[in-house]
């Protein structure tokens, strides 16, 4: 259920990092339903699972999800500091799963 309402919560800041170039009713109307979806998955995981656990794993999955979108996507580049951080991120989430 984490992973999901990551996915949802990712395309819903695709869609923001897109309004800069393309605004619409249709653009907005999808970052509320991806919003909404987003909200709706994490509350059913968290009935399974601990707050911090849940939080810690969709910030895991967002850091790898909305980068690689935006490195293909976006072609955005990331510092070696940056990269680090995500590292670390993706280090933190996999010590509070185990």
């Amino acid at each position: 259920m984490a992973l999901i309402s990551a996915f949802f919560y990712c395309i819903a800041m695709f869609a923001m990092k897109s309004w800069t170039e393309t605004s619409s009713v249709v653009l907005v109307l999808a970052i509320g339903a991806a919003l909404l979806t987003g909200g709706a998955f994490e509350m059913m995981a968290l009935k399974q699972e601990r707050l911090g656990l849940i939080y810690v794993g969709i910030l895991g999955a967002e850091v790898v999800f909305i980068g690689s979108a935006s490195l293909v996507h976006f072609e955005e580049t990331y510092s070696t500091r940056e990269v680090a951080g995500m590292g670390i991120v993706l280090i933190g989430t996999a010590i509070a799963w185990t």
